[in-house]
């Protein structure tokens, strides 16, 4: 059996930006739009949950709590 599969692998790189092309603003690389991508995901699932929370609420729900209690933007 090999154990060439076990050696560390060289970690390709991404390149960085050209000078020419620096005033077009930041260049996004890979792992940044993941991490973008993710928390912008997981943002519309929250909100979704929400949604089918509020959408599922019965509207002739009443807490005595509710009268002291103010909504908050």
């Amino acid at each position: 059996m090999s154990l060439k599969k076990f050696a560390p692998r060289r970690e390709h790189k991404e390149r960085g930006q050209l000078a020419s092309r620096k005033k077009l603003g930041h260049l996004e690389k890979h792992k940044d739009y993941v991490l973008r991508a993710r928390d912008y995901n997981d943002k519309q699932k929250q909100l979704k949950r929400l949604r089918e929370r509020a959408a599922a609420r019965n509207p002739d729900e009443f807490y005595f709590n509710m009268q002291r209690s103010q909504m908050v933007n």
